[in-house]
């Protein structure tokens, strides 16, 4: 598929990164020097510097012949007018990114056929919606859900009195229908076998139904928890977002930290009935004693400020909080936060670009997860066997090396299948593999996307 990337940021860089090496033809469009150099040198893609705004450039970057183009700069009004520009010169598909879609509000179906894209996505919605799921779940650090919410993929991080250390994964007594399909520690991936152990310290991510993941939670000796109080930091708004989805929430409770005067009022106007907001600094250990923020279960901080926001986690986990969630602007930092105990470090560029990547694949994929900074991807598939084979074992397809599958769903039935389960055309698989195998997963399921 032919491809053009317009921005170098953090989402453009992590799509064209992903991408390319899945054989797409990608074309990345900057007006930014040192951002173009940066991504020449690092991935093998077409580099086009220059104004996106402008129809030369887009049509030198093959605009007029591609088959998806992804809008991703930072400046909303100029990726406006570069979709109307790309479509006047002849783009098949359009995906958008905005920060702000107030200015849509009322009038989107307009603004579509007026500008001529095809989705448009919030970097800031799809944010408060990761950090919503994880709050929601109770104890996992992150939250993916499959196949309608009928199986989810949580990560959760191993403690030292964990009863998963010791053993290899064949031998653990996990609950039915848990299958552990991808384990991170420290900058190291993998899709495990039966043979690999979880180390101390290590996140694992974990695939099943429901409410086996709840029985699996536990096992490893998670308490129940009725009520939860949530605390935010900032009154931006991502917050806004986060508690217009959290406020019908039962059992959550919530306050609002902001220094701004201001700002810390005209939330509190908003919210009046939902939300209490404390004006304040979240640096004042005296307001925070006074407010008794430290027996909260759950810290969210949502500054604009990576470094204000990783200070007040610290702060926060050393009051009593039981669990801190972060918001990183700079994708490179989520390494850094969670070296640094973060329970949770969400890019909302990041998380964008990962759900820009299901539309990329619409034809062929019902959902994508990409985990552990883009080293691993967990794909939704239709099953389609070629020819006259209509079913076929699992052990039997050939998959390549590292590439598991956690989920396989009929009809009304969902199980997590092992190598003599029989799939069939028309079932739905969920697959964890390495990015340069995507290629060969799609292909053995006759799920290829358009190249």
């Amino acid at each position: 598929m032919d491809i053009t990337v317009v921005g170098a940021g953090e989402v453009g860089f992590h799509l064209a990164r992903i991408l390319s090496r899945e054989d797409h033809r990608v074309s990345v469009v900057d007006a930014d020097p040192v951002r173009s150099r940066s991504i020449m040198e690092s991935l093998d893609v077409q580099v086009i510097l220059g104004d996106a705004t402008s129809a030369d450039v887009l049509t030198r970057a093959g605009v007029p012949k591609t088959d998806l183009l992804v809008v991703v700069t930072d400046d909303d009004k100029a990726n406006l007018l570069t979709c109307v520009l790309a479509r006047a010169l002849g783009a098949r598909r359009i995906i958008l990114r905005l920060h702000d879609l107030e200015r849509l509000e009322d009038y989107r179906y307009f603004y579509k056929q007026a500008i001529g894209f095809d989705v448009v996505l919030s970097t800031e919605e799809f944010a408060a919606e990761e950090v919503v799921s994880t709050v929601r779940e109770h104890h996992a650090l992150e939250v993916e859900s499959f196949v309608g919410g009928r199986i989810q993929l949580r990560r959760y991080r191993v403690d030292d009195d964990s009863q998963l250390l010791g053993g290899t994964l064949a031998e653990l007594d996990l609950p039915s229908g848990v299958l552990i399909g991808g384990v991170s520690h420290k900058k190291t991936f993998v899709i495990p076998t039966g043979e690999d152990r979880i180390e101390p310290g290590s996140q694992i991510y974990v695939i099943g139904k429901s409410y086996a993941l709840d029985a699996f939670e536990r096992m490893n000796g998670a308490p129940t928890i009725h009520r939860r109080s949530v605390v935010l930091l900032g009154a931006g708004g991502l917050s806004r977002s986060i508690v217009h989805r959290l406020k019908n929430v039962e059992g959550v409770s919530l306050r609002v930290i902001e220094r701004d005067h201001v700002r810390a009022k005209t939330f509190a106007a908003e919210f009046s009935s939902d939300v209490m907001v404390i004006d304040g600094d979240v640096a004042d250990l005296e307001m925070l004693t006074e407010e008794r923020v430290g027996e909260a279960h759950t810290f969210i901080a949502a500054s604009g400020d990576d470094e204000q926001n990783l200070v007040a986690c610290h702060l926060l986990k050393a009051l009593g909080v039981e669990r801190t969630i972060a918001l990183v602007n700079k994708s490179s930092y989520r390494y850094i936060f969670d070296m640094l105990g973060v329970d949770h470090a969400i890019s909302p560029r990041i998380t964008c670009a990962n759900r820009i990547l299901r539309f990329v694949r619409a034809d062929s994929v019902y959902s994508v997860a990409v985990l552990g900074e883009g080293r691993a991807e967990v794909l939704e598939i239709e099953v389609k066997l070629s020819g006259k084979k209509t079913s076929a074992k699992i052990k039997s397809l050939g998959l390549p090396p590292g590439t598991v599958i956690g989920g396989h769903v009929r009809d009304d039935e969902v199980e997590v299948p092992d190598g003599e389960t029989l799939i069939t055309s028309g079932d739905h698989v969920i697959v964890f593999c390495l990015p340069e195998n995507v290629k060969k997963v799609l292909s053995i399921f006759n799920a290829e996307a358009d190249s």
